[in-house]
C-alpha cells in the first residue's frame, strides 16, 4: 500500500478488536510519529505506550463519564439528520464504552519548552498533531485500526496523576490502537476544487 492509498483510507477507526498488536508494530508507530516535522527540529514529543489491562481499565475508569449520560449522547446524537453524524456517534459511543478493551492506548505528549520563546504553546500543538497524523497513516499501512481523541481531557488531571506525566508537559493526544474490528472506508472530503485557490482566493 502506497502513502497515497493509505491516506485515502486511514479514516479514524472507533472498532478495535482486542487482538493483542504486537511490541514491533508498536514502535513501528511511535517510529513513525518521530519522522513528523517540528519546529526547529526541537522533537517537543514524548509518547506513552499503555499494553496492561489493570492500566487500561484505570485510565478508562478515569477518563470516561457515567454510562447513562453516554447513552443520553447517543440517544440524541441517533435523531440526527445527517447520517455521517448519526455513524460518528454511533462510532464515538462504541469507543467510549470499549475503550479499555483496546489492546493499546498511546498518549501523545508535548513540551511547553519552545526554543527562543517558552511562553509560545503553538509549536509544542504542531509537533504532536504532525506525529499523530504520520501515526494514523502509517497504522493505516501496517493494517492497524486508529482512533485519535481528545478524550484524556474529560480529566485531564486524573489522566495525568495514572501515566505520571511531568509538570512541564501536555498530553495532546489519545490513540486507541489495535486491528480494525470493521472494514476500512475512503474518507469523505470535499473535492478539492472547493479549497484550493490559485495566485489569490
Amino acid at each position: 500500500m502506497d502513502v497515497f492509498e493509505a491516506m485515502e483510507s486511514a479514516m479514524t477507526m472507533r472498532w478495535l478488536s482486542d487482538e493483542p498488536v504486537p511490541d514491533e508494530l508498536i514502535e513501528k508507530l511511535i517510529w513513525a510519529g518521530t519522522r513528523a516535522p517540528s519546529p526547529e527540529n526541537s522533537q517537543l514529543w514524548d509518547f506513552v505506550v499503555v499494553k496492561s489491562p489493570e492500566q487500561r481499565a484505570r485510565l478508562h475508569e478515569t477518563m470516561v463519564p457515567d454510562i447513562s449520560s453516554l447513552d443520553a449522547v447517543r440517544a440524541r446524537l441517533a435523531g440526527a439528520t445527517d447520517p455521517v453524524k448519526r455513524r460518528m456517534g454511533e462510532g464515538a459511543h462504541h469507543l467510549l464504552t470499549t475503550l479499555r478493551e483496546a489492546p493499546v492506548l498511546i498518549f501523545v505528549c508535548g513540551s511547553s519548552w519552545v526554543p527562543g520563546d517558552p511562553r509560545e504553546d503553538r509549536y509544542q500543538f504542531s509537533a504532536m498533531y504532525g506525529a499523530t497524523q504520520n501515526m494514523l497513516v502509517a497504522g493505516r499501512a501496517l493494517g492497524l485500526g486508529i482512533a485519535p481523541t481528545g478524550i484524556h481531557h474529560l480529566n485531564t488531571r486524573g489522566v495525568r496523576a495514572l501515566l505520571g506525566v511531568p509538570d512541564h508537559k501536555i498530553i495532546g493526544v489519545t490513540m486507541a490502537v489495535g486491528w480494525p474490528a470493521r472494514s476500512f472506508r475512503p474518507v469523505k472530503r470535499k473535492p478539492i476544487a472547493d479549497v484550493m485557490h490559485f495566485e489569490t482566493w
